[in-house]
C-alpha cells in the first residue's frame, strides 16, 4: 500500500484549513507589495472653486491717497480722502461685502500702518478708514468706497524731511 499515511480524522481538516489560510495570507501580502515594488504611484490633486454669490470687484486696480505737504509749523493733523468704485455681479440679488487691507508694507503691528522715508529708515504713522467698511448692495448697482487717511501732527512734527510712501492692498470680500 505505499502512498500517504492516513491523516488523523479529527485534525486533518483543521491542518489543511490552516495551511490554506496561511497560503492565502501570503498571496494577499505579495499582491499588495507587487505594485509598490514593480509599479508606480502618483498623487491626485483634488480642487474645486465655489463661486461667490456676490462676486464683488473694484472698477480700478489702483488709487492714490495723497496727504500732500506736511508742514510741522502748522499744529494740525492732515487728512486725505479718495474714492474707488465697485460693483457686485454674482447670482445673489443683494450682495454682502467687507473691505479689508494688508496693513501696508511697513506696519509696526496690526492696523498700525506707516509710510517709509524714500532715503532713510524713518517711518511716519498714518490711519486709514473705510466708508462703508461693510454692507450690502443690490446686484449690478455701482458702489463707492471712500478711503480716508490721517497723519497726526504729533507724528510728523519731529519727522525727517523728505518724501514718505506706502502701498496698501485693499480687498473686497467675498
Amino acid at each position: 500500500m505505499g502512498g500517504r499515511p492516513a491523516a488523523h480524522p479529527r485534525f486533518g481538516v483543521r491542518m489543511r484549513s490552516a495551511a490554506i489560510a496561511a497560503a492565502l495570507a501570503i498571496l494577499v501580502f505579495i499582491a499588495g507589495a507587487v505594485p509598490a515594488a514593480f509599479g508606480d504611484t502618483g498623487t491626485l490633486a483634488v480642487t474645486a472653486t465655489v463661486l461667490s454669490k456676490s462676486q464683488c470687484k473694484f472698477d480700478t486696480s489702483t488709487s492714490t491717497l495723497n496727504f500732500g505737504v506736511l508742514d510741522p509749523a502748522v499744529a494740525a493733523d492732515v487728512n486725505a480722502t479718495t474714492t474707488v468704485g465697485y460693483v457686485c455681479r454674482g447670482s445673489a440679488p443683494v450682495a454682502a461685502f467687507l473691505f479689508t487691507d494688508d496693513n501696508g508694507k511697513n506696519p509696526s503691528g496690526p492696523g498700525a500702518r506707516r509710510m517709509r522715508h524714500a532715503a532713510a529708515a524713518e517711518f511716519l504713522p498714518y490711519g486709514l478708514a473705510y466708508n462703508p467698511a461693510s454692507g450690502t448692495i443690490p446686484k449690478n448697482a455701482p458702489g463707492t468706497l471712500t478711503l480716508s487717511g490721517t497723519v497726526r501732527w504729533a507724528d510728523f512734527r519731529g519727522s525727517m524731511a523728505g518724501a514718505y510712501t506706502d502701498s496698501v492692498v485693499v480687498s473686497i470680500l467675498p
